[in-house]
């Protein structure tokens, strides 16, 4: 992800583009120039806060795939090579991961064959995905809000497990729709039908959300979204079921072909109604 983990309830601040913005600088003619300073976010309260400096924290708290539990790590290649699957991506297609966090799906991306350019606000978390996968392609620091890109620049974008984290989903899909190309694609995975606990921050002493999920999302209130800014749903996917996570399923079948593990886990998901991930890909219309 690329929003910030974080939420202050004691002082209203959302360390995850919210509020209005103020005192930001414009990139440049490549994008960039600007993007990992003087940025700052009002809250209600009429402070201003650099939210990347919150972020660094948090984004020096991203895990490398490789040192994941094996369940763990198992459970994750599954949803992201779901996610691949799901783009059909053909040769030479331009992807933009957006919220790369590790940089695993980029790379992944990358082998079946996709222009990929990998993007996190954080500048340490951006350098940390070059470290692991650099192989995958473009990774540059970018904000959500405002796509260092031209109109039209990519084939397919990713936002995966971003969603959930941010204030303005609206404005995030407005720019979303802008960098796509007519036809393009979308594809979103968020955490599906999600019971948002809420936890005593240790910064402020308020109940603040775990996770800094905002937002509990069922397959029509993300489609809601998304037609909000003329981006058709084409196709929807629930995936990872809880009960078999649970049981350690991930680390049992993770040998089997992906056609057997993928229809496991819908006969489960259709038994139980327990998934775990809701995954939604767009087009853009117009």
């Amino acid at each position: 992800m690329f929003f910030l983990s974080a939420y202050c309830a004691a002082d209203g601040i959302f360390f995850c583009f919210s509020g209005r913005w103020a005192n930001r600088q414009e990139s440049g003619p490549g994008g960039l120039a600007g993007m990992s300073e003087g940025i700052k976010i009002r809250a209600t309260d009429d402070k201003l806060v650099d939210y990347k400096a919150h972020y660094q924290a948090d984004a020096e708290a991203i895990v490398d795939p490789e040192e994941l539990t094996p369940l763990r790590r198992t459970s994750e290649y599954r949803r992201l090579a779901a996610l691949v699957r799901l783009l059909r991506l053909q040769p030479g297609e331009k992807l933009l991961d957006s919220g790369c966090g590790s940089g695993w799906l980029a790379a992944l991306a990358r082998a079946a064959g996709a222009r990929v350019w990998a993007m996190d606000i954080a500048p340490a978390g951006v350098v940390a995905a070059r470290a692991r996968f650099p192989e995958a392609g473009f990774f540059q620091v970018g904000d959500g809000y405002h796509l260092p890109f031209a109109a039209a620049s990519f084939d397919t974008l990713v936002l995966s497990e971003v969603v959930e984290h941010l204030e303005d989903i609206e404005a995030a899909f407005a720019e979303v729709r802008r960098v796509l190309r007519p036809g393009g694609r979308v594809l979103v995975s968020v955490p599906y039908r999600e019971t948002i606990l809420q936890h005593l921050c240790i910064h402020c002493n308020q109940f603040t959300p775990a996770n800094a999920h905002l937002h509990r999302f069922d397959e029509k209130k993300l489609a809601n979204y998304l037609e909000s800014q003329r981006l058709a749903v084409q196709q929807v996917l629930l995936l990872t079921n809880k009960l078999l996570e649970l049981v350690g399923f991930p680390r049992w079948s993770r040998r089997w072909p992906y056609c057997c593990w993928r229809g496991f886990d819908w006969l489960f998901n259709k038994l139980t109604g327990k998934p775990a991930f809701l995954c939604v890909l767009a087009t853009r219309t117009g």
